[in-house]
């Protein structure tokens, strides 16, 4: 796409949170390049945010509101750009769907505005980023004199995936680390990528799932939770898609979908991994098998 403008000029955007370390100030920044209408608001202060602030200060069309957030910033908007770890229960994005105002993160919109690609999603709560790399350095290397870029996006710090908008083309390659925040919404909206890595799945995030991680009951209800949130990086994807799983992932994920089910066995014996361990020659298997 050479010419984002076209689909987000003149849009009025609320981009929620701008943290200079995270991705949403990359988003405001080409949100405004763009044209767009942005409202940039963060509850931390002006203080706190400076480096953020001096990135926005030059557009006009970017409002800042910070040290708080306003009810009316997620009203009347096209749509809002909610953090990955935005809490759903917060009353602002309440807000926004009351109105039936769509709530995105920033990588569900690079996927709907994309040119067409191959977008590859790896999720899992041990492995992921291993996996995320591993795929991404073996299409790297097998498209390197080919006119083919392989872009490295999702849960990777200050890889905003908007901004890419701007160099990706037609046949480009998309490889996405989603963490379980991120897969709630595409859920959300219904996305999940051509080709899903699923690489491992245990008890975690006992905080924000479980109402009482102390209590067997509920940790197995937020265990569940946890896995319906994983389990949106295949819910959603179409005949001819493609889920690659860890063996052991088989029973949980259920007869009903079709998967292709790695081991480390998988991984040649007469082959060398520069990377120690069992657990990354069944890193390395799920990586190739993604990258066929």
């Amino acid at each position: 796409m050479h010419n984002p403008a076209q689909f987000f000029a003149g849009k009025e955007i609320t981009v929620m949170g701008i943290d200079p370390e995270g991705r949403g100030i990359q988003d405001a920044v080409f949100l405004a390049e763009a044209g767009a209408e942005v409202v940039a608001t963060d509850l931390q202060t002006e203080d706190e945010l400076r480096e953020s602030v001096q990135a926005l200060k030059e557009y006009e069309n970017v409002e800042l509101v910070l040290g708080r957030h306003r009810m009316r910033d997620f009203q009347n908007k096209d749509f809002i750009i909610r953090p990955a770890s935005a809490p759903l229960d917060s009353k602002y994005l309440d807000e926004a769907k009351e109105n039936d105002i769509p709530v995105e993160i920033d990588e569900t919109l690079f996927l709907k505005y994309a040119p067409e690609i191959t977008a590859i999603g790896v999720t899992g709560t041990r492995g992921k980023s291993t996996v995320t790399h591993m795929i991404a350095h073996i299409l790297r290397e097998a498209y390197s004199k080919k006119d083919r870029n392989v872009l490295l996006l999702g849960n990777v710090r200050g890889k905003a995936a908007l901004p890419k908008l701007t160099e990706v083309k037609e046949g480009d390659i998309a490889v996405m680390e989603l963490s379980s925040w991120q897969l709630q919404a595409f859920g959300n909206q219904k996305i999940s990528p051509e080709i899903a890595v699923f690489t491992s799945f245990m008890e975690d995030h006992l905080d924000y799932y479980a109402d009482d991680p102390d209590d067997p009951a509920s940790r197995k209800a937020g265990m569940q939770k946890y896995f319906e949130d994983k389990s949106q990086i295949y819910k959603h994807q179409l005949p001819d898609d493609s889920l690659i799983i860890r063996s052991d992932l088989a029973d949980r994920i259920g007869s009903d979908t079709s998967f292709r089910a790695v081991s480390d066995t998988d991984f040649p014996d007469e082959w060398t991994l520069q990377l120690p361990g069992k657990h990354n020659r069944l890193n390395a298997a799920l990586a190739i098998m993604a990258a066929r």
